[in-house]
């Protein structure tokens, strides 16, 4: 029976099959186990990690990806409309701040550019890596992937594009924003890859970015355009 401390008893001594429900900001979690009760065993306590159960949540996973997605492609939306850090959909205030001295660079240099085209193709994420905790009372993540882009720029005055496309293994760092309801990018390293860096992956999933748009800036104009 059920008291009003919402203890269930008596149990006899037997093998149960127990469903937990686990409620907290990222959703509602079910968790299925096999408890063992002892004779004389007056009462048992289930232990619940909400942060295995956020982990292994497939739902959870794919809201982590899909922040990850968003900010590659909001990276190029970014860089090709003069650095303007509004373009970022869901990365923190800091991050806002400190990609915002990149357009001082974009000043500098931008006169002796004519045009600037930039495609994002695509990720391959290393779920070996995924990592999801509740660490200092907000939701934190971590995952790291393999990103693509096919970029070509032309110098002023010279014939043709020059191809800058490249390849990064790029570590994100998100914090779950209660307001939004949404992964936010907190943090961001990244080193040069060959491509190949992927092959070594055991557990991974490929972001294809189907008919992915070209995204372009033109001095001339000092605009971007998607075409």
């Amino acid at each position: 029976m059920k008291s009003e401390e919402e203890l269930y008893g008596p149990l006899l001594p037997g093998t149960y099959d127990v469903r937990l429900t686990v409620k907290n900001t990222l959703g509602t979690f079910l968790e299925k186990r096999k408890v063992e009760v002892w004779g004389g065993s007056k009462q048992v306590s289930l232990l619940v990690d909400d942060s295995d159960l956020a982990k292994k949540d497939k739902g959870v996973q794919q809201n982590v990806l899909a922040a990850l997605d968003v900010f590659n492609k909001d990276l190029i939306v970014f860089q090709t409309n003069n650095y303007e850090t509004k373009h970022f959909t869901n990365v923190t205030d800091e991050v806002r701040k400190v990609t915002a001295f990149a357009k001082y660079d974009f000043e500098f240099y931008k006169e002796y550019v004519d045009e600037i085209q930039m495609q994002y193709l695509g990720a391959v994420v290393n779920l070996d890596d995924l990592d999801i905790n509740h660490f200092n009372d907000e939701w934190v993540a971590e995952a790291t992937a393999l990103v693509s882009y096919k970029n070509k720029m032309k110098v002023r005055d010279m014939k043709g594009f020059e191809d800058i496309s490249y390849k990064n293994v790029r570590t994100y760092k998100m914090k779950y924003d209660e307001k939004s309801k949404k992964w936010l990018i907190a943090d961001l390293e990244e080193v040069k890859a060959d491509g190949s860096e992927s092959d070594d992956w055991e557990n991974k999933t490929e972001l294809k970015n189907e008919d992915p748009p070209v995204m372009k800036w033109t001095r001339k104009k000092d605009k971007s355009n998607m075409f």
